[in-house]
């Protein structure tokens, strides 16, 4: 296999990456990749109209850890998606659960530079009750 440039573009790397995850020279059919994101996932990288669906499925418990211990909450917070922390809090999830090391969503935000989530989350009452305040 040949090594990439420091210059290798990020398309470049990913599509190195993927080729190695799907095996060198296999051809892999669309529907092979689409797999159903849970929601922790689909709040980490962005996907909006999955965890939309996922609310309103309302069988779903926004709280629920990972075996990692985080909340779809607490990952929308750490990578920003500013959109996701705002739909999640208006429906129900709790702005104050910690990871196990004692990480609030604000502190995630907070330790990434996500300021807008950060300021957000400190108007809905993070560090107080857990409860949104108007």
């Amino acid at each position: 296999m040949s090594e990439l440039s420091d210059e290798a573009s990020e398309s470049e790397l990913l599509n190195r990456s993927l080729s190695m995850w799907h095996g060198v020279g296999q051809r892999v059919c669309q529907q092979e990749l689409d797999v159903p994101l849970d929601l922790h996932t689909a709040a980490s990288i962005g996907q909006y109209e999955v965890v939309k669906e996922g609310i309103q499925c309302r069988e779903i418990d926004l709280n629920q850890r990972n075996c990692g211990g985080w909340t779809p909450l607490m990952y929308a917070s750490y990578i920003g998606h500013d959109t996701i922390v705002h739909m999640l809090l208006e429906a129900g999830a709790n702005v104050n659960t910690p990871t196990p090391e004692g990480q609030t969503p604000l502190m995630l935000a907070a330790s990434c530079g996500n300021e807008s989530v950060a300021s957000f989350l400190l108007q809905v009452g993070s560090g107080c009750n857990g409860e949104i305040t108007p």
